[in-house]
């Protein structure tokens, strides 16, 4: 599979950001994205015990069609011989090939906010390595993606937050919070399109105060919920990742509204 970086639209250029040992900046070549796909692999599919294709076992690497049209984050680690060390995937709507939809769009219809939004970026395949999680790595990631969102004056950022494990009734309280405190207006709301989607509001019972909802948290959706995102109503089983996820999206004009919360804390 080529990794070839072959976007048909010239973004503003976002300059390396350096904190000690650690930079990050776009992908440049082949190379440093195979490095990202490695530790994907390595954190999507050895650590969190995901279903790896034959192709994935084999290169050691997690891929997918999205790879080639992609904006691909890296962060490297200067003390390791400029390993990459945290990654995460942008991939705007004017780069998608004739005929292809966002990775999200496997599972959700979004004809909704397709329908309102021209500038569209989703954010996917954020990982870090298990070393270097102490949030430097995330501070830098999150600044850079937030400053090419604004930078290029994209209207809507989208994805899919994820939680461990493919048993639901164990994501029972975030889920319940989510829903009663960042659910997605009717009129925007992603519409599942596979058979494993689970109705949220089938199963959530019980009010979920955030003290308790938090400690399901990824620290990444943290920054998501800090910025305003919506949620959808249905949560999605995949056991591929072995993950339970739902549909996330941020409003950039709320986002720039409450612009000192652009760093998760």
């Amino acid at each position: 599979m080529s990794t070839a970086i072959t976007q048909p639209f010239e973004p503003e250029q976002i300059p390396q950001f350096q904190a000690g040992h650690y930079s990050v900046q776009f992908a440049t070549n082949e190379a440093q994205i195979a490095k990202a796909q490695a530790l994907r692999y390595r954190v999507f599919y050895q650590e969190n015990q995901g279903k790896p294709t034959d192709e994935m076992v084999r290169l050691g690497r997690e891929i997918d069609e999205w790879d080639d049209v992609a904006y691909h984050i890296v962060v490297t680690d200067q003390n390791a011989n400029d390993a990459v060390v945290g990654t995460l995937r942008l991939v705007s709507n004017y780069c998608l090939l004739p005929s292809q939809t966002f990775y999200t769009e496997k599972a959700f219809k979004l004809n909704k906010l397709r329908g309102k939004y021209d500038r569209i970026l989703e954010l996917s395949r954020y990982c870090i390595d298990p070393a270097g999680r102490s949030g430097v790595i995330l501070m830098l990631i999150w600044k850079y993606a937030m400053k090419f969102i604004i930078d290029n004056h994209y209207q809507l950022m989208l994805g899919c937050a994820s939680f461990h494990g493919t048993d639901i009734s164990k994501h029972r309280e975030i889920l319940t919070y989510l829903y009663q405190n960042n659910l997605a207006p009717d009129e925007h709301m992603p519409e599942p399109i596979v058979p494993n989607a689970v109705a949220i509001n089938n199963f959530h019972n019980h009010p979920a105060p955030w003290d308790h909802a938090k400690k399901a948290v990824p620290t990444l959706l943290r920054g998501y919920l800090k910025l305003g995102a919506k949620i959808s109503d249905t949560a999605i089983i995949d056991p591929q990742f072995n993950t339970v996820f739902v549909c996330i999206y941020v409003d950039a004009n709320d986002m720039l509204r409450d612009s000192h919360t652009l760093v998760p804390r």
